[in-house]
């Protein structure tokens, strides 16, 4: 199994990619490899996806593709998933894990397309949408037939949202794409993981940790 650290788009709110901020000393994309490595995975197949060469530095392999994503202004989200024909975990770049969380990732056996996130995805912090943390895709072909159907929903005017990995979840499991619905795919992760999606966020979680 190939583990591919999603670290595209591009966030205004951020001068630097928020994938490598820093939590408690450690970049989150830096934790978040060596918490893999620390559960049985090996070097060689943890993968950073990004067209950013600062990524570069971050001791394990880039890949590019075509993703020209920028926050509320171009591209699709979807696009963040690296395409490829093998079974893939994909892990969410700007998430800070625990290691009970990576270990459930990496240790959760399954032959089909898998999503980890934050418990039901039904609370009011996160709008009735939830977190998403991680999608393991073993039928990769099915998955990526998903995306382009979804995104082209989206060009027609079909989705309430700019659709993310939710709308494709719905759409992968034929539900409608634009009411939130988990189904028994869906593995709830309520551990202290934690998506980051503003400075603000990061501010939190450093407190948080620091005991503040």
């Amino acid at each position: 199994m190939k583990y591919i650290i999603m670290c595209g788009g591009e966030y205004d709110e951020f001068k630097t990619p928020k994938q490598l901020s820093v939590i408690n000393g450690e970049p989150i994309v830096m934790r978040t490899i060596r918490l893999l490595v620390n559960n049985g995975v090996k070097s060689k197949d943890i993968y950073i996806s990004s067209n950013n060469p600062t990524f570069d530095h971050c001791s394990v392999k880039r890949l590019e593709h075509n993703n020209n994503f920028i926050e509320n202004k171009q591209g699709y989200w979807l696009d963040a998933f690296y395409p490829t024909k093998e079974p893939v975990t994909y892990i969410f770049g700007d998430v800070y894990f625990t290691d009970e969380a990576i270990n459930k990732i990496v240790n959760y056996k399954t032959d089909k397309n898998v999503l980890f996130g934050t418990s039901d995805a039904k609370n009011e912090q996160h709008e009735n949408w939830g977190e998403p943390f991680a999608y393991i895709v073993n039928d990769t072909e099915t998955f990526f037939k998903g995306i382009n159907k979804v995104k082209n929903l989206y060009d027609k005017g079909k989705t309430k949202r700019h659709p993310i990995v939710w709308e494709l979840y719905r759409y992968l499991h034929n539900l409608d794409i634009n009411i939130q619905t988990i189904t028994e795919d869906y593995i709830c992760i309520d551990d202290g993981t934690m998506d980051i999606d503003s400075p603000e966020e990061l501010e939190e979680m450093n407190k948080k940790l620091k005991g503040v």
